[in-house]
């Protein structure tokens, strides 16, 4: 894995975890599955693969110091601080252009700080498969077998078998509707987008000059390598001017209009991107009724529910596919049918000035 840098995405703030994630303490710092956070495991999940050395982080400037505490081992400098939110397209081109300073052969390995993997020895080889793709100068997915059709997920279409697990990319898909996912499920030839990618730094940059060129433009101003106050006030000057939009709409999609440009390889292990509570529900250990609690829950004549609280007990009697989390200072009561749209709670709150719940 020579040349080879892991970039982790940590920049998100789980709105749909609201109200255990926020702005000052999101989803990826959380321990959803567990005692340690999701970002210390997607760290830890790396280690067989990279030396900490290559193992980079980009977060907003308000987490940096958080993540610096819970990743001791990764070099400091290896924590890039976002000013503000700009999306994957932003995220990765920073990452790329930091990259390129320290190894002009860098190849990016891009990876979700708040991601489920169920085997790693499969992970690590598709991985290794994505890398060796890339270091051709192609743009590299991971996609994701789908089970079932899930309207959350981006879609991508699959085309040729290379040979090797590889596949070249027909088209992607963002977040059909759901009769178009279930023709996808149907037809056997889509993956889900999973998020995961590989490709050279210098290719990514050179893909934004040629589909984002403002965004490029702007990247390439920067100094390089970004370091003390001059750096984070030239970055804080570039971020407030970029577009937010991510790195799926902005290279991969234009760029599988070109055969052969963009490859994918289904990952072979089990996968979610823990992106809503259902999720969790889902992942948990459940009752023979088939809740999950953690924290201090009664559940009386109730089933499919899940309860997530801390000591103050939660006592749900005759509910059915119930989500319930309670903080301190805020309780979340949903459908599990509606976990998607827990984010539209955040939009209420800054409609209405509660910025202190957000």
């Amino acid at each position: 894995m020579e040349h080879c840098h892991a970039v982790i995405m940590a920049g998100g703030i789980g709105s749909r975890f609201w109200p255990l994630s926020r702005a000052h303490l999101p989803k990826q710092f959380l321990p959803l599955l567990g005692t340690r956070s999701m970002l210390e495991v997607t760290v830890d999940r790396l280690m067989p693969l990279l030396p900490a050395e290559r193992v980079w982080l980009v977060t907003g400037a308000l987490h940096a110091k958080r993540a610096r505490h819970l990743l001791p081992e990764l070099p400091r400098h290896n924590t890039l601080a976002e000013p503000m939110g700009r999306n994957t397209a932003a995220c990765l081109g920073l990452a790329a252009h930091e990259l390129l300073a320290r190894d002009p052969r860098a190849v990016m390995l891009v990876l979700p700080a708040d991601h489920f993997i169920g085997d790693q020895g499969r992970f690590l080889a598709t991985l290794k498969r994505a890398v060796a793709a890339a270091r051709d100068g192609h743009l590299v997915t991971i996609g994701i077998r789908p089970s079932g059709p899930e309207t959350g997920y981006g879609y991508i279409a699959v085309g040729d078998d290379l040979g090797g697990g590889v596949h070249q990319v027909k088209r992607f898909t963002e977040k059909p509707d759901r009769e178009t996912a279930l023709r996808f499920l149907a037809g056997g030839d889509h993956l889900w987008n999973s998020g995961m990618f590989a490709f050279g730094a210098r290719t990514l940059l050179d893909a934004l000059e040629r589909w984002l060129p403002e965004t490029a433009a702007a990247l390439a101003s920067l100094p390089c390598p970004l370091r003390g106050k001059a750096g984070r006030e030239a970055l804080q000057q570039v971020y407030e001017g970029l577009r937010s939009v991510s790195v799926d709409v902005a290279v991969m999609e234009p760029a599988s209009a070109e055969t052969g440009r963009v490859l994918v390889i289904p990952g072979e292990f089990a996968w979610s991107d823990v992106g809503t509570w259902r999720e969790i529900l889902i992942m948990s250990e459940r009752d023979s009724n088939g809740n999950a609690v953690r924290g201090n829950g009664l559940l009386i004549d109730s089933h499919n529910c899940l309860v997530h609280g801390g000591e103050r007990v939660v006592a749900l009697v005759g509910m059915e596919d119930t989500i319930v989390v309670d903080t301190p200072d805020a309780l979340l009561v949903c459908r599990s049918e509606s976990h998607q749209d827990v984010r539209h709670v955040i939009d209420r709150l800054k409609d209405s000035g509660q910025h202190e719940l957000l």
